[in-house]
């Protein structure tokens, strides 16, 4: 009897330890929206790529190998032109990820400002969580953490 609470004890472990090392979010063959632009609020939302979602500006994610970030902007083929659009621009040699799959923790470091205008930098520990509302899916990033941050706008 005690054999079989240990083995499924251990079962369980495994497959919870399985379930948290693999984020699809972190997989480089998946491209991901952006849904909340500002990337300075305290939550970040990523869902699925693809082209039936692209708006004006859609901002597209890639989190590649060893800690590097990609992004681009797509629009919809409706969209001809755009005029006052905030852009995010990152310097994506400054920018890097890391991620913990024991504590679910996605730390982001980012270097950018919005159409070149005000710089930021920040490094950020996200709790990472599932996010499926029955037509999208993707993850929710909360903060958990600020390690720092640099606004070049504020006088010194």
């Amino acid at each position: 009897m005690y054999k079989f609470i240990a083995f499924l004890f251990i079962l369980g472990i495994g497959s919870a330890s399985g379930q948290s090392q693999y984020l699809q979010l972190l997989d480089d063959s998946q491209n991901w929206i952006l849904e909340t632009p500002k990337i300075q609020k305290k939550e970040l939302v990523f869902t699925n790529y693809t082209k039936s979602k692209l708006e004006l500006n859609t901002m597209i994610w890639k989190f590649l190998p060893n800690g590097r970030l990609e992004y681009d902007y797509q629009s919809s083929e409706e969209v001809y032109a755009c005029a006052g659009v905030d852009f995010l621009d990152m310097d994506v040699d400054e920018c890097r990820w890391s991620y913990d799959p024991t504590s679910l923790i996605l730390t982001l470091q980012i270097k950018g400002g919005y159409a070149s205008l005000d710089d930021f930098v920040f490094k950020r520990d996200y709790k990472v969580s599932m996010l499926d509302n029955g037509v999208d899916y993707g993850y929710k990033l909360t903060l958990d953490k600020e390690y720092f941050f640099n606004d070049l706008r504020k006088s010194k």
